[in-house]
């Protein structure tokens, strides 16, 4: 791994899926940001690229003929605030057909690797919105928490939520698993979403017990110390409660962020999940060794440290 600098630098860890947002999603983190010279975009996009695509489940379960998914990429580079930062090279890419799509998990194991060395690593998903200085305070934050190891991490509100209102109270922190009763599940934990346990805005984050894949931020040496476990394809449900374990058993204490930063789009009707595009590769009667993935998840999860994993 290259070794860690120490200029301020952020990697943002960004993973898209045929997402039509994600454009808008880096336009608003660099516009947003105190400090876009710094920040440094690691995004790993899967897409429709061909002449006839499908759309997703619609309405009465029909699926559509559509066209090719917008290229995240280009649509950035192109754009008068993303030109200059991708000249820069602070943007860096791997694209991936929708064919070969391996979930979301797997997707931000290949963009940790797109990772050179930046002081903070941070992780998102591409459809998101963001208050102004959102890089700095989320720093700030981080430093903020009583821990030699902090991360800090919850569900953001929804998108619509407006974010300059929402910096004025405390932020809901993720507190609450249960256990799945889906046979497919394997009964893996499954997180139940962020609740509001404090009544007035704090100036310390406050501890929680796990940590959400959509927003996300540590010392990059999170990356070399907890890498991401490069045999998980096809989790979706399960690599949060997952990667909070091994960050607990690695010495790193999960925080709450102390008020809201970053909005989230959670519902995305009928637009194209990853999970669709493995019914149409692989046809009914072909396998995908789901089942082993979820083994390892759960037994993982048992054992909880980053040691027996290889990178």
């Amino acid at each position: 791994m290259p070794p860690r600098r120490e200029d301020g630098s952020v990697f943002l860890s960004v993973v898209s899926y045929r997402d039509e947002f994600c454009p808008d999603t880096l336009k608003e983190a660099f516009n947003k940001a105190k400090y876009p010279e710094n920040l440094f975009v690691g995004l790993v996009q899967q897409n429709c690229e061909e002449g006839k695509c499908r759309s997703g489940v619609l309405e009465g379960g029909k699926v559509e003929d559509v066209g090719p998914d917008p290229d995240c990429y280009a649509l950035f580079c192109s754009s008068p605030i993303g030109t200059k930062f991708c000249n820069a090279g602070q943007i860096r890419v791997l694209k991936m057909k929708e064919t070969e799509s391996l979930g979301p998990y797997m997707a931000r194991y290949f963009a940790s690797k797109l990772w050179m060395g930046e002081q903070w690593y941070m992780q998102i998903d591409s459809h998101m919105t963001f208050l102004q200085d959102w890089d700095a305070l989320s720093i700030e934050m981080l430093q903020a928490a009583p821990s030699k190891k902090p991360v800090i991490s919850h569900y953001p509100p929804p998108h619509t939520a407006d974010l300059v209102q929402k910096s004025k109270v405390a932020a809901p922190r993720l507190c609450g698993p249960i256990f799945a009763t889906s046979d497919l599940e394997a009964q893996i934990v499954r997180l139940e979403g962020s609740y509001n346990y404090d009544s007035v805005k704090l100036d310390v984050p406050r501890f929680a017990p796990f940590v959400a894949a959509g927003y996300l931020v540590a010392h990059s040496d999170m990356l070399r110390e907890v890498p991401f476990d490069p045999f998980l394809p096809y989790i979706f449900m399960g690599e949060e409660i997952l990667l909070s374990a091994r960050l607990w058993t690695s010495g790193y204490d999960i925080f709450s962020p102390t008020y809201s930063l970053l909005g989230h789009r959670y519902v995305r009707s009928h637009k194209p999940k990853f999970w669709e595009s493995i019914h149409r590769t692989f046809t009914p009667g072909v396998s995908v060794d789901f089942s082993t993935s979820l083994r390892r998840n759960h037994c993982a999860s048992i054992l909880s440290h980053s040691t027996v994993f290889v990178t």
